[in-house]
């Protein structure tokens, strides 16, 4: 698995488009907005506690602040796409405010094709026709979907506990210091966490470890050990018991593997 960064608001007109084998992601969030293509397989897609699978074909649109989590079901190829509001300006303005019933959708096969042609095959790609290709998926989207009125008050407190670990995860993470930062009792955020995102906190903050790791066992030539540090495990040891536990392999195992594999 290749993983892409938790947070994709690098800036204006943001565009990060990246193709994935067997893709799956750990719960989380960003302010830009995500286009998700599924070429082959299927993919589950989790968002705000509600599940969807994706079939060869279809795409979905997860939209600023919703969060989302994707699961490989069997072998997959997956386009993601993550791209700033000002790319499709007019769309931003009409969901303002709102939120889909249902993110997945069947896109029009002229559009999608259009779409691969001109944001995924094209080696230099025109930021004309990217906005172009965006605003056809974004109005086929937008025409097929129902929309209601956005409620975001009870993920708020879910997003700054997020945000709290994506920006601490290399460091310990303390329920009691983050309860003092956020101004709320260690228990209610455990409770809270637990309810809406389906696991514990020290879990949720393993895999988030694990799969920032997983990504620096395939794509640079660090030490373990380096990795293991700079993940936020306090030992080699400690990283290699939890990285098995929740793999089923070693961390190096699954870097000469993965390599083999690509």
């Amino acid at each position: 698995m290749i993983l892409y960064q938790t947070d994709n608001s690098g800036g204006i007109t943001n565009n990060d488009i990246r193709i994935y084998s067997d893709f799956s992601y750990v719960i989380h969030f960003h302010r830009d907005i995500e286009l998700v293509y599924v070429e082959e397989g299927t993919l589950k897609l989790n968002i705000e506690s509600k599940e969807y699978n994706l079939n060869g074909g279809q795409m979905a649109i997860i939209l600023s602040n919703m969060i989302h989590s994707y699961e490989s079901i069997g072998h997959t190829r997956v386009i993601v796409h993550v791209f700033s509001q000002d790319n499709v300006p007019l769309f931003a303005k009409l969901i303002y405010g709102k939120t889909t019933v249902c993110p997945v959708f069947d896109c029009d096969e002229n559009v999608r094709n259009f779409y691969t042609e001109y944001c995924i095959k094209k080696e230099k790609r025109s930021p004309l026709a990217l906005k172009a290709a965006l605003y056809a998926v974004c109005s086929d989207f937008y025409e097929k979907s129902e929309f209601v009125s956005s409620k975001k008050e009870g993920s708020e407190l879910i997003h700054k506990m997020l945000g709290y670990i994506s920006e601490r995860y290399t460091e310990e993470i303390s329920l009691v210091n983050m309860a003092q930062e956020l101004g709320y009792e260690p228990h209610y955020l455990s409770r809270v966490f637990s309810m809406n995102v389906k696991i514990n906190i020290r879990k949720y903050i393993n895999l988030y470890r694990i799969d920032n790791a997983k990504e620096r066992l395939i794509n640079t030539r660090d030490s373990i050990a380096l990795i293991a540090l700079e993940s936020g495990f306090q030992s080699i040891r400690n990283f290699n018991r939890v990285f098995l536990a929740y793999t089923g392999t070693t961390p190096a195992d699954y870097r000469k593997n993965t390599l083999e594999q690509n």
